[in-house]
């Protein structure tokens, strides 16, 4: 009996173009929200302790993000308002 191979043949994506989005990026996508992203939503998102969400915060503000930290019922809130100089 022979077989014949099946011509799938899959082709290679770029590795760049099929990564899954960091964490930094994802954040980033978060706090970008019109309305923002409290540290419970963040470590809903990421299981992250609160300390370490606070910590994820201070490395995009030091990266260029401007994130502002507004107080609401429910508890502060970040948000991005110019990330690297655009508004």
């Amino acid at each position: 009996m022979t077989t014949t191979r099946s011509s799938n043949k899959t082709t290679k994506v770029s590795s760049r173009a099929s990564a899954k989005p960091t964490r930094q990026a994802q954040l980033r996508k978060l706090l970008a929200r019109k309305s923002g992203a409290s540290i419970a939503q963040i470590q809903k998102a990421f299981g992250w302790q609160p300390h370490t969400a606070r910590a994820a915060i201070s490395a995009q503000r030091k990266s260029g993000c401007v994130i502002v930290r507004s107080e609401t019922d429910k508890g502060s809130v970040y948000r991005i308002v110019e990330e690297g100089g655009t508004p």
